[in-house]
Order: structure tokens, then sequence, then C-alpha cells
């Protein structure tokens, strides 16, 4: 079951970091979809702690690129990845103690958490690597 779709429009113009999300994309899908309809505890605990170790690598490795391109919004996003991380962490221990979880809490977690979070943070990494391309171009 997909409930969150890859659009170009998620594009950000890094490879690493667009693979990385259509990768978030199919892990969140894929855990949606065992939590939803397979129902069975131990794929789903598989599943959610698959997108927990993904989130912190794709952090680190976000990060890692934006420090590298002297992006000058780098701490405020990295709070907002320490803010995702503590969200899918309390997602995953909820799971973890009490072998389920809201529906609410899924898909709000699910759209808030990659969606969300590209448009309005990852966006502006988008902005600033394209201005800083034009700048080279016309230099």
């Amino acid at each position: 079951m997909t409930i969150l779709s890859w659009h170009d429009q998620y594009i950000i113009g890094d490879w690493t970091i667009d693979e990385q999300h259509k990768t978030l994309f199919k892990l969140i899908n894929d855990f949606h979809t065992h939590w939803s309809q397979v129902h069975e505890p131990k794929e789903i605990a598989l599943l959610l702690n698959k997108l927990v170790q993904y989130c912190e690598h794709h952090f680190v490795t976000e990060e890692s690129i934006m420090e590298k391109e002297g992006f000058p919004r780098l701490e405020q996003h990295r709070g907002d990845h320490e803010k995702l991380a503590t969200s899918i962490f309390a997602l995953n221990e909820e799971y973890v103690q009490r072998r389920e979880l809201a529906s609410n809490d899924v898909q709000k977690f699910c759209k808030h958490w990659l969606v969300d979070h590209i448009v309005n943070a990852d966006y502006e990494f988008r902005d600033y690597l394209s201005l800083k391309r034009q700048q080279r171009a016309n230099a």
C-alpha cells in the first residue's frame, strides 16, 4: 500500500540526497503496508528498525553534504533532524513496548517526517544549491 508517492517536485538537486529520499519513501511505504495489512509484529519491528537506521544514515549524509556546500542554515537543519530522530525513536519505542501503534500516529509520522521535512526544510537547501550553481555559471 502506497502512502507516499515520489514526485520530481521533491528533487533537491544533489543526487545522493535525492536517491536517499527515494529510498526513504520506499521504506515508509513498506513499513506502512506491513503495519496496516500484514500485522506481523516481527516484520513490523524489523521494518521500523530498518527505517530508524536508514534515517540516521540519511541525516549524517545530508548534513555532511550541507557542510561541504557551506549551507548557512546547517545548524537549524541539524536541529530539525534531531526533532525528527526523536519522533522516530519514540514511535519505535512505543512499538517495542506495546507491540501496537495508533493509526493516527503512523499516518502523521509518515506524512510529516518525510514530505513536510523535504518541502519545508530541504527545499531551503535546494534553493541554496541552485543559487550557488547559478553564481558559478555566471562567474
